[in-house]
């Protein structure tokens, strides 16, 4: 039985939903990254376990709407063993309503081997997310990524030369990387006909080494203007050569997108799996513990792994649209942003019309969306707006 708060959610409007599993397995910490892991592999028989379990608690869920995407995020997916892989998904086979048209699996460039594609093939994983990150041994060495850039490129080979639709993850900004270093990357993934990149710019986040490096005087922050020539140059360059852009760090070649991600970016529905999983439905997210003990102990005892979860005001509800549609290609009509009375919408369109004429938006049709300038500042942007909203009347209640 679902607990009464989400039983109770308004899903009349929903139609299918998406699944993200996250696989909370890496062999050694990126010096980059903040997403939740642990390096203890002896534990993936417990997690595999528990994930069943958890299943098994959504299944109300689950067998009400057709499962339309499956991403298995991490940490590391592709190190966890085939024979967890399979019962996960021998679960999941259960439900009438699991015949997803996208299943995507993350994977280390060293764990893209011929066997392993075999197996995940045999599992029903279409596509292929993985982590190549920088094809030059001094900026993985940076990122503390211990591959070598050999095997990236051998993992960009067997993928080419695979059934799998795939996509493969570019950093750039990275102190002692030149512009020319990552686009010579950027085109040895075009030249190899990869579907789809990912394309992020450094940022320093809290809990990870290159912030302690950073405040220990021991690592420079990213360079602004090397930032923004890479971004620009790079988004120049995938255009010229059949790409589109359809999110601030996402291009594809045409109908290569992410179906999964774009669930994210339009807001649709989906349920998040094990430790530090987000869930969405309509004006409703929850999410379980960072904490992969504490997330198999409460399912355990056969309880949801919830940690909070919230019902999403209209305030909350428009930064979605800001932090999401509003970064993609689909862009945001002034009339489709929830709340505002007509001042507002006044006001929110005048702003825009202004941020258009700095080249920092573009009007589609009704809809404004983001330059690849605009794309750079787009935090700043997004406050302007809801600044310009505050400011004006609001409707009443």
């Amino acid at each position: 039985m679902l607990p009464d708060w989400l039983a109770a959610a308004p899903v009349e409007k929903v139609e299918t939903l998406g699944l993200y599993i996250h696989v909370p397995f890496c062999r050694r910490a990126c010096h980059y990254c903040d997403f939740y892991f642990t390096p203890r592999a002896s534990l993936m028989g417990d997690y595999a376990e528990a994930l069943l379990r958890e299943i098994d608690l959504y299944a109300p869920l689950l067998e009400r709407f057709p499962i339309e995407t499956v991403f298995l995020g991490g940490g590391t997916p592709s190190w966890l063993p085939i024979p967890l892989l399979e019962r996960i998904f021998q679960r999941l086979y259960r439900f009438s309503s699991y015949q997803p048209d996208e299943v995507t699996i993350e994977a280390n460039p060293e764990d893209i081997t011929t066997e392993n594609l075999r197996h995940w093939q045999g599992l029903g994983v279409t596509r292929v997310s993985v982590g190549i990150q920088s094809f030059s041994e001094n900026v993985l060495q940076t990122l503390g990524r211990y591959h070598a850039p050999a095997v990236a490129r051998q993992a960009v080979e067997k993928l080419a030369s695979s059934f799998f639709d795939w996509n493969a993850d570019l950093i750039f900004a990275v102190p002692g990387q030149s512009v020319e270093s990552f686009l010579a990357d950027v085109r040895f993934l075009i030249e190899a006909g990869a579907p789809h990149l990912s394309l992020y710019g450094l940022t320093i986040e809290e809990r990870t080494v290159l912030h302690k490096k950073l405040q220990r005087g021991r690592f420079s922050p990213p360079n602004e203007d090397a930032y923004r020539t890479a971004y620009l140059e790079a988004n120049a360059l995938l255009q010229a050569s059949g790409f589109i852009w359809y999110e601030i760090s996402n291009y594809a070649r045409p109908g290569r997108e992410s179906l999964h991600n774009w669930r994210y970016w339009l807001r649709k529905p989906y349920l998040g799996l094990g430790p530090s999983a987000h869930s969405y439905l309509p004006h409703l997210r929850w999410a379980n513990p960072r904490n992969l003990k504490a997330w198999v102990t409460t399912l355990g005892r056969d309880s949801f792994p919830v940690e909070f979860h919230e019902e999403l005001t209209i305030e909350k509800q428009r930064m979605e649209v800001w932090l999401t549609q509003f970064r993609t290609r689909v862009g945001v009509m002034v009339a489709e942003v929830p709340g505002l009375s007509l001042a507002q919408q006044a006001a929110l369109c005048q702003t825009l019309e202004a941020m258009a004429q700095q080249n920092l938006v573009e009007k589609i049709g009704a809809a404004f969306r983001l330059t690849p300038e605009g794309a750079l500042l787009s935090d700043a942007l997004i406050l302007q707006l809801e600044t310009a909203i505050e400011r004006a009347p609001a409707l009443h209640v």
